[in-house]
């Protein structure tokens, strides 16, 4: 039986490639198979064991036949997102890890949101605030849940800080899979308390933003994270 290339050889083979497609622009053609067999001095077999790696990666997309060819590509974020909350669901992962981890990014965040004393800062954090009062105490949960997104993009955006915001919706994902229905309890004393908690921190997240003051942001940051914890942890899944 023919042996397959060495992992070494298949490696460099793979770095090479994906060295390549990042260089390009996505969806642009890499080459063909042939062009690219000649150009990396390498067999065929090779090529395409690492060419197989970077689709899973995201990284390649492989178009067989007449005027076929590697074509560069980028793994989506959405895709990411949905495949590690996969991968952590098969490790019977511990909510409250999850949670811990995300909170400690959220906290991060808002420490650097609030050190930025900047203009820009103080304008995000007056437009977000607008959109807290504008809640109403009735509220639902999925209402509720789109008014803090949207503060967290923008706050991301802020800061600049696409791993930590990579990670922290990762975990959002994981967490959102795990507790479905967390929407089912819309309407109850519980739930209108969870809105009233949850704006009075919103706004002191906002407020320590636009004043950069950023032991009010680290303290509002801990604060709002323990109240997300508390209503999706309310009714522990079976």
């Amino acid at each position: 039986m023919p042996k397959g290339p060495s992992i070494s050889t298949l490696e460099v083979v793979k770095a090479k490639v994906r060295e390549v497609v990042l260089a390009a622009k996505e969806g642009a053609l890499i080459g063909s198979e042939e062009s690219l067999i000649a150009d990396l001095g390498v067999s065929r077999s090779t090529l395409r064991q690492a060419a197989r790696l970077l689709e899973r990666e995201g990284l390649l997309r492989v178009k067989r036949g007449i005027n076929g060819g590697y074509y560069g590509s980028r793994p989506d974020e959405k895709t990411i997102q949905t495949a590690v909350s996969a991968y952590l669901d098969t490790l019977d992962m511990k909510y409250d890890d999850v949670t811990a981890v995300a909170s400690v990014l959220w906290v991060e965040v808002l420490r650097r949101a609030a050190s930025l004393k900047s203009e820009a800062a103080r304008k995000l954090a007056e437009h977000h605030r607008r959109k807290v009062l504008e809640v109403d105490p009735d509220a639902t949960f999925h209402e509720v849940v789109e008014v803090e997104q949207a503060s967290h993009e923008a706050i991301f955006d802020l800061v600049q800080s696409r791993y930590i915001q990579l990670i922290f919706h990762i975990n959002q994902a994981f967490s959102v899979g795990r507790f479905p229905l967390a929407a089912s309890r819309d309407g109850t004393p519980q739930h209108r308390e969870f809105v009233r908690a949850w704006r009075e921190a919103k706004l002191l997240e906002l407020a320590a933003i636009a004043e950069g003051d950023v032991e009010l942001g680290t303290m509002a940051a801990r604060h709002i994270r323990n109240i997300w914890h508390r209503r999706f942890w309310s009714k522990k899944p079976s």
